[in-house]
This record gives structure tokens, C-alpha cells and sequence, in this order.
């Protein structure tokens, strides 16, 4: 079916709105530090951006499409920027046993397949962790809870040491562009700590993976170094890449999401263009090139 023409000259204008988000993988119902935050707001003009602190990850992905289909109903294409790794080391897919294909795919495809997460905030993603280990035979991901009720997961380590039965992990630390990114970047390996991000990563993909299948969503860079098109663009994002922290909110997070959305808005058409093609990796081999938008991904502001 040959899509609209409103549809089409909507794909070929400029990203025009922002939905920024900052994840979390808490275990109940929580509002404020440490919790889901959205900024919602205009990337062009100096429109007011507004904030909004979801108590659960359901009710994130509620407000994420609310926000969509208003912005999708006036003509106006979405980036949706989220501080969540949208990928794993190149290797991963081999290394879990993964389906064929594009290893981000798989990737999504088998989390949302293995993952639960109810509106209460109640999810499994220890048990999935585990469940890659052990039937991959390597240990990937370690780092669970210290306590009886997760022993069961023995194919997941408590920390990050050997596991009998298992081989070691032959796949980096980091991503190409988490190197590059600075100091203060976690492994996504990591689950449980200071900082730990795997969890957000394990929570957050199964949704992204049913919204990125019910309409014209692209995934950068997965599906296209520059603008890949389509009416909602998914990028992930590090909010320590933007000078975020003159915003005067009282919480962090709030403070990162909006003051993020502010910069993105700030460096105009031209920048925002520059961000979606980075330098750093159009200089790169044609080999790693293949790795970054086949599995790995990008950070949004790694340049």
C-alpha cells in the first residue's frame, strides 16, 4: 500500500518535537529521584518545555504515546531521546545464540519475548539475565540481588566473577561508543550497584520494541546513519553529553531530561543533523560501521 501524501511529506520534513526520558528500573511505584521523568517540548521555536514524573514504566509508555499522537496529528515528527543503551557489544547476538539477522533485532525481538513488566513495576529481569547465561553458556551478565529469593538464579553471579559451568565473557566492557563517551560510563553487563545500567536496558528495550512495531517508528542508527525517516525517530542519549545542569529544577533528573531537550533545541536544524551523523563514526572502517548500526548502536551526542 502506497502511504499517504500528507504521510510522505510529513517523513521527509525536520524532526520538529522532542520527548526526552529519563529510565528507570525500580521495582515498585515511585515518583521523584531515581524515578521516570519525561520532557516534553518544541525543537523548533522557544515554546515552553514541559515535565512530567511517571510513577511506573507503564504509565511512561502511556504519556510517551500520548505525546506522540498529539504531535503525529498536527504534522509535527518526533525524536524521542532515551537515556537507555539501545544495544550491546558487536559479538552479542553470536555469543547469546541469537536469531539471524541484524543483531539489534534479535536483540529486541528476544527481551520483549522473555521480559514481563507489570504496571506495578513488578518485572523479571533478573530472570531473564539469567536465562541468557545459561542457555548461551557464557557469562554475560552478572549482578543480582543478595538475597534467598534470587539464588535460584545461579547462572547470574552476585559479582562480577567466574561462574562454574560457564565460560567467560570474550565480548568487551564497552560499546565504540561508550569508549568515546568519557569517564563514568557502566558496563550495561552490569546490574545491580551504583549506576548500574543493564537493568534499565533489560526493562526498557521490550517496551521500545512494541512501540517501534505499531507504526512508523526508526531506531538510530540502526535503521540509517543521518535521519532515518519515519514520523517518530527512538535515539538513546546520555544526559551527562549536554549542558543540562543551569535548569533550575530542584531534582537531577528533572533537570537532566529538560535541560537536555533545551540543548537539543538550542544547537538548531543543522546541529541536530550533525548529532544523527557523527564524525567520529563516518571516519571509521567500513567493518566497524557494519558493527555500530547492525548491533551496537550510537549515543546520541558522541561525536
Amino acid at each position: 500500500m502506497s502511504p499517504a501524501r500528507g504521510e510522505v511529506a510529513l517523513e521527509r520534513g525536520p524532526l520538529r518535537d522532542a520527548i526526552v526520558v529519563d529510565w528507570s528500573a525500580a521495582n515498585i511505584p515511585t515518583a521523584g529521584a531515581d524515578s521516570c521523568w519525561l520532557a516534553v517540548g518544541a525543537l523548533d521555536g522557544q515554546g515552553p518545555i514541559r515535565t512530567e514524573n511517571p510513577r511506573t514504566r507503564m504509565e511512561t509508555m502511556t504519556a510517551i504515546k500520548r505525546h506522540l499522537a498529539r504531535s503525529l496529528e498536527r504534522g509535527r515528527r518526533v525524536l524521542v531521546a532515551i537515556d537507555v543503551s539501545f544495544g550491546l557489544p558487536a559479538g552479542t547476538a553470536r555469543v547469546l545464540g541469537l536469531e539471524k539477522g541484524p543483531g539489534w533485532k534479535a536483540l529486541w525481538s528476544r527481551l520483549e519475548a522473555l521480559g514481563s513488566d507489570d504496571e506495578r513495576n513488578v518485572n523479571n529481569r533478573f530472570e531473564v539475565a539469567d536465562q541468557l547465561n545459561r542457555h548461551s553458556g557464557v557469562r554475560c551478565f552478572w549482578g543480582r540481588p543478595v538475597a534467598p529469593s534470587f539464588d535460584r538464579f545461579s547462572s547470574l553471579s552476585i559479582k562480577d566473577v567466574p561462574v562454574e559451568g560457564l565460560a567467560p565473557n570474550p565480548l568487551p566492557r564497552l560499546r565504540r561508543c561508550e569508549q568515546l563517551a568519557g569517564p563514568g560510563v557502566i558496563s550495561n553487563w552490569m546490574l545491580v550497584g551504583k549506576g548500574a545500567v543493564g537493568g534499565q536496558m533489560l526493562t526498557c528495550l521490550p517496551h521500545l520494541e512494541r512501540l517501534r512495531t505499531a507504526g512508523s517508528v526508526r531506531v538510530w542508527p540502526f535503521e540509517g546513519l543521518g535521519d532515518p525517516g519515519g514520523e517518530v525517530v527512538l535515539a538513546e542519549t546520555w544526559h551527562g553529553l549536554f549542558n543540562w545542569r543551569a535548569e533550575r529544577d530542584s531534582l537531577r533528573d528533572q533537570a537532566q531530561v529538560r535541560g537536555t531537550l533545551r540543548a537539543l533545541r538550542h544547537i538548531g536544524q543543522p546541529g541536530r543533523a550533525a548529532l544523527l551523523d557523527p564524525p567520529s563514526v563516518r571516519a571509521m572502517s567500513r567493518s566497524a560501521r557494519s558493527q555500530i548500526v547492525g548491533e551496537e548502536g550510537w549515543t546520541l551526542g558522541v561525536n
